[in-house]
Formats: C-alpha cells, structure tokens, sequence
C-alpha cells in the first residue's frame, strides 16, 4: 500500500494537495491530488483518464466551472483547483529542496530584475508555476522562464507587462524530506 500524505490549505480560494506515494508514476500521483480536491468539492471520479482529462494545460472539460494546474516530481504529484470565475490562469510547481541545480543553470531561468532568493531550487520552482500560470494567455514568441520577472511575490514579463500575477512559496516536510511548493495565480480582470 503506498503511503499517501494529504496537505490542504486555502490560499485566496485556491486549494491545492500533494500526493506522495512509492510509486513515481507523475500522471497517476498528480491526477490522484487533483481527483481528491474535486471529491472534496463534492465530484465523483471514477477514471482519472477520462474524468481528468486536461485542455490546455489547465482546463477540463468535464468540470469546466474550475481552472486546474498539475506538477510532479520523483514519488509526489501536486494539483491546485480554483473556480474560473475568480482566476483567469493558475500555476503549481513541487521539487523535492534537496535537488541540485546544475552549475549555470540559473542563466536559463534568472531575470536580472528578479528579487534575490538564497535558494536558487526556491526561485526555480516560483518561475515554473508562474510559466504554467503565464503560457496559456498568448505571448508573441516563446515564453521561457528567464522572460519572467519575480519580485518580491509579483511576477510578468516585459512582453505582456499588463498579465502580473501573484506567486507564493512553502515547505511541506514528509518522512524527514523537504518539498518546495510554489502556487502562481492571475486573479480575474474586474
């Protein structure tokens, strides 16, 4: 039986869970995050493939009332869910903190605007839930995460300056391992 850890918490109406189980399959141990916070909001699920199927990146299209965004990383998956009529693009991200970041790494990611962050792995994580937030409105070009701009909890890019978003970080510590969340959101133009 695969040991299952379930860490909920409500940030601005969004919820988000992580599943961490033996197994390293990213599809089953995401979904099984995103089907557990839909059964909380009173949906059943009976095939993960079928009932989570995924447009987009973040839409689905059998609950489209929600905006959704999964992330993986070696035995855990995370999903976050909020409702569309609050958020226009959501974005989630998990490493485990003791991954290592190559030498050099950080030219394909830092922007020379962004806030300074002693943890490189917290940066990294913070830019990847803000691409998932950001790459589904359009961009002329490619997006790619050294475009992002993070500071101090605010993320954009100079391409489209008007879609800023909001970025938070935490630690979930599971059987004496730490794991890096990073949730990005863009709130609804009123």
């Amino acid at each position: 039986m695969a040991n299952f850890f379930k860490l909920q918490y409500v940030l601005m109406k969004i919820t988000h869970e992580v599943h961490i189980s033996a197994s390293n399959d990213a599809y089953t141990n995401s979904r099984m995050a995103l089907k557990h916070l839909l059964e909380k909001e009173g949906h059943q699920i009976v095939d993960l493939s079928v009932d989570l199927t995924l447009l987009d990146f973040q839409n689905l299209p059998k609950f489209p009332e929600y905006l959704t965004s999964l992330s993986h990383t070696k035995g855990a998956g995370a999903a976050v869910l909020a409702h569309k009529k609050d958020y226009q693009s959501l974005g989630i991200d998990i490493e485990w903190s003791n991954r290592i970041l190559k030498e050099g790494t950080q030219k394909f990611f830092r922007h020379p605007k962004d806030s300074i962050y002693e943890n490189d792995l917290e940066l990294w994580t913070m830019k990847e839930a803000a691409f998932k937030s950001l790459s589904p409105l359009g961009f002329p070009g490619v997006l790619v995460l050294s475009k992002i701009i993070i500071q101090e909890g605010v993320f954009w890019t100079n391409e489209r300056k008007e879609l800023r978003g909001k970025v938070s970080t935490q630690k979930l510590t599971f059987d004496n391992r730490e794991l890096s969340i990073a949730i990005a959101k863009i709130e609804k133009l009123v």
